[in-house]
């Protein structure tokens, strides 16, 4: 990330943040420049299975959110494994989530793939805790649940872009010491109540292992009460976007941007 040159008018900067063990852990913020103190923010936990710290693709995104919402988005580097399983990756964002928090403005929770586990725990979180809500949750191709035998794109898609052997891999390795007292928030498809959250954008892609159970999380939202939109993109696959310059993601960041500038705006 160090090497990183964001596009004219955001500046990036690495903070080095104290986190609930008291070590700490550097996170990317972008902006733009001459940042107001008061924008409003995204919380953007990365995907990678737990195991890649951020990668180009995560560093354009932001960018762009930034750009397009006037907004400061946080990128923790949280610790990874195989060094470090749960609770770290999420309690390393949930740190960040505290911080913001401090700052009283509008905030999205954002997460891709296992990021997308982390953003929706960190909503249960919030509403367990007194944290004040997200103004929005956006999953995109999100991991959600490590009973992956339910799911029958599990089956359909076992050696596409992220195959069945690393989503079983991921699982094991990341719980491999238990919930620690977590399991709500670690796999929230198994979270008993996962009503009063804030409205989510769930994306799954059509050619993912991943993708049912993104449809079968938005349809519990849904039934709970919750405001979803989900959108299934059609003819993509796991990790699509880190082709950014490819006009068909293009289209599908845009509308992204336009369901987080509404949820900003709320």
């Amino acid at each position: 990330t160090s090497s990183y040159i964001p596009p004219y008018g955001l500046t990036i900067r690495r903070e080095q943040a104290k986190v609930w063990d008291g070590e700490t852990i550097n996170c990317c913020i972008l902006e733009p420049e001459g940042g107001c103190p008061k924008l409003p923010t995204v919380l953007y936990c990365h995907g990678g299975g737990f195991f890649l710290p951020i990668q180009p693709m995560m560093l354009h995104l932001a960018a762009q959110y930034a750009k397009e919402l006037g907004a400061r988005v946080y990128l923790p580097e949280y610790r990874i494994l195989p060094e470090h399983p749960n609770p770290y990756p999420f309690r390393d964002c949930l740190s960040i989530l505290e911080m913001i928090q401090e700052q009283d403005v509008p905030y999205l929770l954002y997460g891709e793939s296992a990021g997308g586990t982390l953003a929706a725990g960190l909503a249960l979180w919030a509403r367990d805790h007194g944290i004040r809500a997200a103004n929005g949750q956006c999953l995109v191709y999100p991991v959600m649940d490590n009973r992956c035998s339910r799911y029958a794109s599990m089956r359909l898609y076992s050696d596409a872009a992220w195959p069945l052997k690393n989503n079983l891999t991921m699982w094991r390795e990341y719980l491999k010491n238990g919930k620690d007292g977590l399991d709500d928030y670690l796999v929230p498809m198994t979270a008993p109540d996962v009503s009063n959250l804030p409205k989510a954008y769930i994306e799954p892609q059509q050619i993912d292992t991943l993708r049912d159970e993104a449809i079968a999380y938005a349809n519990r939202l849904q039934t709970a009460g919750n405001k979803v939109s989900l959108h299934i993109v059609e003819g993509s696959y796991h990790g699509f976007d880190a082709d950014w310059e490819n006009s068909f993601v293009q289209d599908v960041v845009r509308g992204r941007i336009t369901q987080m500038r509404e949820m900003l705006e709320k």
